[in-house]
């Protein structure tokens, strides 16, 4: 029988917490840690990491994780360098102490007889290698004394391979190595269709057992969220007085690893507690609904009501011996002094500058000192490409334009130095948006100098949001393509799609930007980028002119220039004699040709491909139709005829298809699908419409929120979102499935679909639609199955390694750890990364639940990505917030810790009253970086009173819950 272990001692601390808990538990513990194993894993019962793969291009592997073993599938044998490395399988941050006796031992097995895998134990630069494999047996190697290795000869029946080691000084950080590729000097027969399986691998030291794993990887659980009894999930920031308040009991059924902790939830209801944390006392006694399946969590779930509660103060919920996270209620839950989500959330962008110093003055949160860095592309200068190429390439191809332009300034997305208009765009109007919406009501928070918006061109008479959004917008008018280019002069007016690097982006310090390193391409220009330009140029021209006047109408004929570059160039040459009638648009998927006016899917090239851009049209035509009406331009009935033939007219629905939603989802916008934004201008601007429009938007925008907030009473965690699409095409680079499953970005679509029932408040001031604006905020802060704020820098418990070009930490410690406010994209059913199939996640259809396709690293960009869109729409809904739904007089104070009036008891840090187990597993989790403490909690674990949390106080604890000590 197999030895299975799990490297992850915490863990094991974690689940034994819960044996001092009520009964109401069942435990799912790991097996016995074993002392002296120095591998993260060894098993493969249900991750790999920290085993990873890597491959050389043109070389392309898959992998899975089945029947306790890691398997890996060889797409294609034959890399850059021809040889067996160009394919591996690597084990890192292995540390060996001189002297000490090892053993090291795996087995394996092929898909045919005769497939050669080299190994060996090395230093990170493969310099240095100090055990290799002969054949069936490992040996000391060169760097050591030894001899060179020879390939093991792989068979379709299990092989164990084993050998000792005993090195000669101490080894810090080296990797062990499977190599596996069609190689020519160095080993490697593999072929095409090839398939190795992994298992049983150790390293275990026969010396002593102090040796063991120090490495560490990223898995996002309730049991490593700090609070290992907490099975009811709330908005970790807080509620609004007059708000609608659920929080969600569960038993967590829906994870599937096999540690966790999950309760057994048999009573049809609950009676919970709404305790004050300061005073102890019980101030609201409820009972739960009637418990019911989640399909999108997996969970039995249990919903807490408590919205007759509207005193403020800080509160936690009790329900038996199981406790909430702490929460406020309040009106300056997202707006208090030094830590507001709006000012924060906004900071995003100025500090996603290109081609500008990012000065610590302007930053509004965490190490501003940090997170500074001078401008990584003052000089952005991309060469053109002449046509679309498919992917990156090492050099630009032979036939590319010579034809360079400088397109500095604007934001970079979050992942990547890369600029693209689309997204840009969408992320403008947002903004835009946000600010327009709120003239009616609190025109002063964005007005110049007022501090909500932190920029360097405070102090010009100009709103400071809008400084923000031309910083962008001047960059988009840099991307219009001019008359003297050599390729694409005779489309003159329409605009590029975006910027990027020529190579792949790599994990590389960008405080060193070398122009010769980073090739920079400019795509070619299509209809959705010149659409984007158009509409966001014709927005800012009304919202700019009782500030500028001049510039105003200047960005008003830039937008009409774009419109007519549309329409001049919408069909081809063989067409061109026949007349544009208003609202006749092409079909989806029309053939593209190499000098197609779409934006095609480019493989590897994060193209933002958009080939339906009839939304886009309309979407401009709403916002020049608009603008022009405000600014007395004679071409406003010209746009209003064009909008009011599209398809899309004065229409908002709740389902789209295109963009981070190809075969479509329950939301109504992203930077894919635009129509929306249009309809939601046209509603603000309601004057301006005939009575039969003004009719349709307000039955289609009640049609659309009243949608959503049925999804939100239905679902099992309140989210205005669900996995109900027809299906779509989902993998993790290992294979494609089709399937449901929430989409990438799916935490975009929640804070979109915020913004439908927010416009539908505006319409109505029914406070159902305000509630559930505030309700699906509650689910991005912490109402979801694993207690989690996907918002960096807010709730107890919150992301920390967003994907980010710069906010790096979590790799370089020498780089910032990401501000507060950045909104990560979420669960996404997809799971493309290799990162999330390296933790044992797959998008299979059994147990792979979409609100649990999630961990926060930032190598898991399929569900941890940041991006402007999705920025932005996070600051609109908070915006939208702090304005309806509470306000705090100046100068007033209601936010008191418990710090504040009660006792700490020492070692007590969850605050029940006890020390015990689970208070252990806590201090574990701090100590190795899984959790994050409140002030109180650092004042309870620091149990030797050096105002430090270290090894030194988990091993007091230890000693008392041994009984050595006695307090």
């Amino acid at each position: 029988m197999k030895n299975k272990t799990i490297r992850k001692a915490a863990a094991f601390v974690c689940a034994l917490a819960v044996l001092s808990s009520a009964a109401v538990f069942s435990v799912f513990s790991p097996e016995n840690v074993r002392a002296g194993e120095i591998l993260g894993e060894t098993e493969f019962n249900y991750k790999a990491l920290p085993w990873f793969t890597t491959e050389s291009s043109p070389a392309i592997q898959n992998f899975r994780i089945e029947d306790g073993a890691f398997k890996v599938i060889i797409v294609n044998a034959d890399g850059s360098d021809g040889e067996a490395y160009d394919l591996q399988l690597k084990h890192r941050d292995l540390n060996f102490k001189a002297g000490h006796r090892y053993t090291v031992s795996f087995r394996a097995k092929s898909r045919r007889d005769g497939l050669e895998l080299c190994s060996q134990i090395q230093d990170l630069k493969g310099s240095e290698y100090y055990l290799v494999l002969e054949k069936d047996e490992f040996h000391i190697g060169p760097s050591m004394g030894g001899n060179w290795g020879y390939p093991a000869l792989l068979s379709e029946d299990w092989q164990t391979f084993t050998g000792e080691f005993t090195p000669t000084k101490d080894i810090e950080g080296a990797e062990w190595v499977f190599q596996y590729a069609n190689g020519y000097l160095y080993g490697g027969n593999a072929r095409n269709g090839d398939e190795i399986w992994f298992d049983d691998m150790s390293v275990f030291c026969e010396t002593c057992d102090d040796c063991g794993y120090n490495g560490s990887f990223r898995m996002t659980t309730r049991t490593f969220s700090g609070i290992s009894k907490d099975y009811i999930s709330v908005n970790q920031t807080g509620y609004y007085p007059g708000m609608k308040k659920t929080a969600v009991l569960s038993d967590n059924n829906g994870e599937k690893y096999p540690y966790v902790i999950k309760t057994e939830l048999t009573e049809k209801t609950y009676k919970f507690e709404v305790v004050n944390a300061e005073s102890g006392e019980a101030v609201y006694t409820g009972v739960s609904s009637e418990g019911k399946y989640d399909a999108d969590s997996g969970d039995k779930v249990f919903k807490l009501d408590f919205s007759k509660l509207t005193d403020t103060g800080r509160y936690f919920i009790r329900v038996g011996e199981l406790v909430s996270p702490e929460f406020r209620i309040g009106d300056d839950i997202y707006s208090e002094k030094g830590h507001n989500l709006l000012t924060d959330s906004l900071n995003y962008f100025y500090q996603n500058r290109s081609g500008a110093d990012i000065e610590s003055k302007y930053i509004t949160s965490e190490n501003k000192a940090g997170l500074a860095h001078t401008a990584v592309d003052n000089s952005d200068t991309g060469y053109v490409q002449n046509k679309w190429i498919n992917g990156y390439g090492e050099s630009l191809p032979s036939d590319s334009s010579s034809f360079r332009r400088l397109v500095s300034g604007g934001w970079n997305e979050g992942d990547t130095l890369s600029k693209h208009v689309v997204n840009g765009g969408m992320a403008l109007w947002t903004l835009q948006n946000m600010y327009e919406v709120s003239l009616g009501s609190s025109i002063d928070k964005f007005e110049d100098g007022s501090g909500t918006v932190s920029v360097p061109e405070t102090g010009n008479s100009i709103p400071d949001i809008l400084d923000e959004t031309l910083y962008e917008l001047n960059w988009m008018s840099s991307m219009v393509v001019p008359e003297d280019d050599p390729v694409w002069g005779e489309y003159a007016g329409m605009v590029y799609h975006n910027i990027q690097d020529l190579r792949p982006e790599k994990l590389r310090d960008f405080r060193a930007w070398d122009e010769h390193e980073n090739t920079r391409i400019l795509r070619p220009p299509t209809f959705a980028a010149t659409l984007n330009y158009a509409a966001c140029a014709a927005q800012t021209a009304r919202l700019l002119a009782p500030y500028d006047s001049e510039k105003a109408a200047d960005w008003l004929e830039k937008a009409k220039s774009a419109f007519s570059a549309y329409l001049m160039n919408w069909y081809p040459a063989d067409m061109s004699e026949v007349t544009h009638p208003y609202g006749f648009y092409p079909t989806v998927g029309e053939e593209l040709n190499e000098k197609s006016l779409y934006a095609p899917a480019v493989k590897g090239g994060n193209s933002y491909s958009d080939y339906e851009v009839r939304d886009d049209a309309y979407w401009a035509a709403c916002e020049l139709f608009v603008s022009a009406s405000v600014l007395g331009d004679s071409s406003a009935e010209k746009y209003y005829k064009e909008l009011e033939n599209s398809e899309y007219a004065f229409r908002i629905s709740d389902r789209i298809t295109g963009g981070e939603n190809e075969k479509g989802s329950l939301t109504s916008f992203n930077w894919g699908n635009t129509a929306a934004a249009g309809t939601m201008t046209l509603a603000l601007h309601r004057d301006l419409l005939e009575d039969r429009d003004r009719d349709k938007i307000d039955k289609s925008l009640l049609a659309a929120a009243d949608s959503y907030l049925n999804t939100e009473d239905e679902q099992g965690y309140g989210i205005p979102y669900l996995n109900d699409s027809e299906g779509t095409d989902i993998g993790s680079g290992l294979e494609i499935i089709t399937g449901k499953g929430y989409k990438y970005g799916s935490n975009s679509m929640v804070v979109n679909n915020a913004v439908i029932m927010a416009y539908a408040f505006m319409q109505t001031n029914d406070s159902r639609y305000l509630s559930g604006v505030s309700s699906a905020m509650d689910y991005i802060l912490g109402t979801n199955p694993l207690s989690f704020s996907y918002i960096t820098g807010y709730g107890g418990y919150h992301v920390r390694f967003p994907v980010h070009w710069f906010w790096r930490n979590e790799f370089d410690k020498t780089l910032p750890m990401a501000p507060s406010g950045v909104l990560s994209g979420g669960p996404n059913a997809g799971l493309q990364d290799k990162y999330v199939g390296l933790l044992g996640m797959f998008p299979d259809k059994k147990d792979t639940f979409s609100q649990r396709c999630y961990t926060d690293s930032g190598e898991a960009w399929s569900v941890n990505s940041a991006s402007l869109s999705w920025n932005a729409s996070l600051a609109w809904v908070v915006s939208f917030l702090q304005d309806k739904a509470g306000s705090v007089p100046e100068g007033t104070d209601n936010h008191k810790t418990p710090s504040d009036t009660s006792e700490i008891i020492k070692g007590d840090i969850n605050s029940d009253g006890k020390t015990d187990l689970t208070d252990l597993s806590l201090i574990s989790l701090f100590i190795i970086g899984d959790t994050e403490f409140t002030v109180d909690q650092k004042r309870a674990a620091d149990l030797d009173g050096d105002a430090e949390i270290r090894l030194t106080d988990l091993a007091k604890y230890k000693q008392f819950l041994s009984k050595v000590i006695d307090s």
